[in-house]
This record gives structure tokens, sequence and C-alpha cells, in this order.
């Protein structure tokens, strides 16, 4: 029986802020050639592709989690998170957010979400001046730095934005249509649960220990009180990285949205991601338990 480390805490749940985001899901996604597409337009949806997770920075999320994990490590510590586990957590968080894993995985979820139909829409649009403008914004926005300027002044930015109420509801319809609050609640959960399910698999084997299912089933029950405490979060997050955005601009932005390529991307790839990334909390504990048996523990 193994003796776990002292001082850590089933119930701890790391709340940071931002993450990615199934249980049981161990398949791993990889670009197969398509029976119904040529070789060629399948290396010309690749390509698409591969540009496309860059403008929309679905890379620079991907690179950063482990550095996500190192910030939400220091929190827990602070609470009194043993240090050698949280060594052991933030190593394996490396190993298993590889991004050169990572990388295949998202492409051929993005290909198989869009089809060739949507994903030439989305090139297209990312080849405008506008979409070039949403690009460089959406980089910055996903951040480390924005990301901790939006926390601490996010009071003075919903300010300044409620004192034009019709920016204020083109940028909410921006975020409806972008299922943004709901991607950045599933993405926060599925980052919670690997943080979480890594520290129970530290713990002695003990009568009420918890199963993965009880503890993803425990977090989702937070799910709508995390989304109400996302929402204007959210929000003043996309006022922030729109601001040099005129009306016109985000209408445009917003019928782009609302349109099919739209929908089959923040609903269709964007729901489909955040379940695929949810298998990696497994993996991470995976990990995290051969560590500690190296280590003897």
């Amino acid at each position: 029986m193994k003796k776990g480390f002292k001082g850590s805490n089933q119930g701890y749940i790391w709340a940071c802020l931002l993450g990615l985001g199934l249980s049981g899901m161990t398949a791993v996604a990889q670009v197969h050639p398509s029976p119904d597409k040529p070789a060629s337009v399948m290396k010309q949806d690749e390509e698409a592709g591969r540009w496309l997770m860059t403008q929309m920075a679905l890379l620079e999320s991907l690179r950063q989690i482990p550095e996500q994990f190192d910030l939400g490590l220091q929190q827990a510590q602070a609470k009194g998170m043993p240090p050698k586990l949280a060594k052991l957590v933030l190593r394996s968080s490396r190993e298993v957010y590889d991004l050169k894993q990572l990388e295949p995985q998202a492409l051929a979820l993005l290909l198989k979400g869009l089809g060739s139909e949507h994903l030439q829409a989305w090139t297209v649009f990312y080849k405008t001046p506008l979409g070039q403008k949403i690009a460089l914004a959406d980089i910055q926005g996903a951040s480390a730095q924005t990301m901790g300027f939006v926390m601490e002044n996010a009071p003075k930015i919903m300010a300044e934005l409620a004192a034009d109420t019709a920016r204020m509801a083109l940028l909410q319809s921006v975020v409806d249509a972008t299922m943004a609050v709901d991607r950045a609640v599933s993405m926060n959960m599925a980052m919670s649960l690997a943080m979480e399910w890594a520290m129970v698999s530290a713990m002695p084997d003990q009568p009420g220990k918890p199963t993965f299912n009880q503890l993803q089933d425990h977090l989702e029950q937070q799910r709508f009180v995390m989304r109400s405490q996302m929402s204007q979060w959210v929000l003043a997050h996309a006022a922030h990285v729109n601001k040099s955005f005129g009306i016109s601009e985000l209408q445009q932005l917003l019928a782009q949205a609302n349109s099919p390529a739209g929908q089959a991307l923040f609903l269709g790839f964007g729901q489909t991601f955040a379940l695929w990334m949810n298998q990696y909390a497994q993996r991470l504990s995976q990990s995290v338990s051969q560590g500690l048996q190296k280590q003897g523990v």
C-alpha cells in the first residue's frame, strides 16, 4: 500500500482561469487518409488546418498548458501541497502535455470537425485584413500577460464597457455566438480534473477514496456556479482584446461566428476538443503514479 504524501488533500480543487479540456477516452486521434478524398486534397486540408491552428491561437494555448500547471502548482503549494509532489506533477505535465503529441491529434479533430468546406471558409476569412487583425488579437489574448492584466483590471474594464451599451451588447453577442464562456468553463474543469485526479492518485488506497468518475461528477456539479463566475471575466477579456475593433468589424465577426462554418468550429469542434482533452486527466495521473512508484512512495 502506498504511503502517499503527507499533506495531500483530496478536496483540493485547482481554480486556474483557463486550461484545456474525457474520462475513459483512450483512442488517440490521428490524421488518416479519407477514402472519399484524393491524397492531394488531404494534404491541402492538413496544411490549411495547421495554418488555421496558428491563426486562431490554438497552438499557443496548447503550448501554454505546462505553464498553467506551473502557476497552479505554485498556488497549490501555498495551500499545503508538498513540494516533492508538486515537482513530480509539473514534470509529468510537461511529458503528458507535450506539444509534439498534442498538435497532430488536435489537427485531426479540427479536420474532422470542419471538413473541407468549412475549413476553406475559415482560411479565406483569416486571410482578410479583419481576419489577420483577429488572429493577432487572439494570440495576444492567449498570453499569460494579457490573462493576468484582465484578472487584475476586470472591474475597471467592465465599468468602461458599461458606458457604451451598444458595444457591450454586441460584444456579448460575439461571446455567446463563439460559446466563449462554455468553452472556458470546460477547459477550466478539464485542467482542474487533471490536477485533482493526479493528487488523488498520490493518496494511499483506503475506504472513501474517490474514483475518477466520482471526481468528474463532483466537478460537473460545479459547472453552473463556475459559469456564473466566469461569464463576466470572459466578457471583460473580450472587451480588452477587441478594444481596437470598430462596431462594423465586430458585426462582421459576429456574422462569421453565426455562419455554418462558425457553428462547425465553435459548437462542433469546440465540444469535441474539450472531450478529447479530458482524457489527459487520466494520462497525467498515470504518469504521476509511475513517478511515485519509482520513488518508492
